[in-house]
């Protein structure tokens, strides 16, 4: 008598296998970005913090993260004055004027982007678009228009 697995046993199994896997994935590459937005979060907030002291030395904001007293993680974007790493673009200010915020980091590559930033006078950290999936997941539920125009919505 020989001893072995029937082919459907093994179809049962690879079969529970796939359905567990289906249900872990989409909960692991949540926790995966929550942690780049974790990493995000601390570096946005030592830019906001060095803009503060610069504010308080030189009496403006500056463009330029190269003047602030801190050493931005990534790759010197001259263009942008901006520091880009491997998940995202780090810059001292928003879009246009330099006090739209101090601080914003932009997801990369930007086709599956969101942009977290801290703003002047506004408590945590802000998320656009609010249609992001992460956004939306991490929202407070608060949404308001900023200086720059856009929608961002709070988050935790």
């Amino acid at each position: 008598m020989k001893r072995g697995f029937t082919l459907i046993e093994l179809l049962v199994v690879v079969l529970i296998i796939g359905i567990l896997s289906a249900i872990a994935l989409p909960q692991y590459t949540k926790a995966v970005e929550k942690s780049r937005a974790a990493e995000a979060k601390i570096v946005l907030r030592a830019i906001a913090n060095a803009h503060q002291v610069y504010y308080l030395a030189n009496g403006t904001f500056t463009e330029n993260l190269d003047d602030l007293d801190i050493d931005v993680p990534g790759t010197d974007i001259d263009s942008y004055l901006s520091k880009e790493s491997k998940y995202f673009r780090y810059g001292p200010t928003g879009r246009g004027s330099a006090l739209n915020s101090f601080a914003i980091a932009s997801r990369l590559p930007y086709a599956e982007s969101y942009e977290i930033a801290i703003f002047p006078n506004k408590d945590g950290f802000w998320c656009f678009p609010v249609t992001d999936d992460f956004c939306k997941s991490e929202s407070d539920g608060t949404t308001e228009t900023m200086p720059s125009g856009s929608i961002y919505s709070h988050m935790r």
